[in-house]
């Protein structure tokens, strides 16, 4: 995997996570859209649940307008599969982004400099079913049953699956993050899946044991906090998304993690991020 460095000056980064699109009505579509297009900032950050498979390309293409020439960095996340496969979806999003030029797909190896001082890296992530309860929780995931890489699989299976997926990022992580701090003062991670449980939430409540399985992805986090350690004069913010509850949690002097609040059918913007 090549790493390549993308430039991309940035002083005001806006967050973007969880719009489920889908679920809003038109014209709740048509004022983020509005609001996308005339608010005041240099580029994006979108942090998954965009739409679902069958609308995603349709809503990716209304972000990139209303963006005109700014970036939109993204990650897709678990909705965004819905109705479809992670091949067919990540066929579709490679060809927009060839497309639309101002769309970035996170996760390709990409180390993204929006100045001297700082980038940004990305991976989709997904839960790894190691938090909490584990493969013993009583509940289960709409995802088993959307998404049809996992429809087929025995229970034992789809777990082993969401260890994979985790283990995935965990390796991806691994190989760009170090390259990023060996450069830049601060790094930006954005993921959709919290790597972190302390930064969990469900219902504005910390997230329950049987529920932290499908939430959270302790794979991707047990790397980012080996590779935190490596670089203590150096910071490491993550921005992730799924809850749609508000927290923040700092694990360390140089790591933080925020999550973004979301309420559906109501697309909105998160705080913008100041670029040092």
């Amino acid at each position: 995997m090549t790493i390549p460095t993308l430039s991309y000056p940035t002083r005001q980064l806006l967050w973007v996570s969880d719009i489920h699109l889908d679920q809003a009505k038109d014209g709740e579509k048509q004022r983020f859209l509005s609001e996308l297009k005339c608010a005041r900032y240099d580029a994006v950050l979108v942090t998954g649940d965009i739409s679902t498979a069958a609308q995603l390309v349709g809503h990716l293409t209304g972000i990139s307008h209303a963006c005109g020439t700014r970036p939109v960095f993204f990650t897709t996340g678990n909705h965004d599969f819905y109705g479809s496969s992670f091949s067919d979806v990540d066929r579709a999003v490679a060809d927009l982004c060839n497309r639309h030029r101002n769309l970035v797909s996170l996760g390709h190896g990409e180390i993204v400099e929006l100045s001297p001082r700082t980038a940004i890296v990305g991976h989709r992530g997904w839960c790894d079913g190691k938090a909490g309860a584990g493969e013993r929780s009583k509940v289960s995931s709409p995802d088993r049953y959307a998404i049809d890489d996992f429809r087929n699989l025995s229970r034992t299976g789809y777990f082993s699956k969401l260890r994979s997926l985790g283990e995935e990022s965990a390796a991806y992580f691994r190989r760009v993050l170090p390259r990023a701090l060996n450069r830049y003062g601060t790094v930006l991670i954005g993921t959709h899946f919290s790597p972190f449980t302390q930064a969990l939430k469900h219902g504005g409540i910390p997230c329950d044991w049987d529920r932290q399985p499908y939430f959270s992805n302790r794979s991707a986090g047990n790397a980012i906090v080996g590779i935190s350690r490596n670089f203590p004069g150096r910071k490491i913010e993550v921005f992730a998304g799924h809850s749609h509850c508000i927290a923040e949690f700092s694990l360390s002097s140089n790591l933080e993690i925020r999550v973004a609040g979301a309420r559906r059918g109501f697309p909105s913007f998160q705080p913008i991020i100041t670029i040092n």
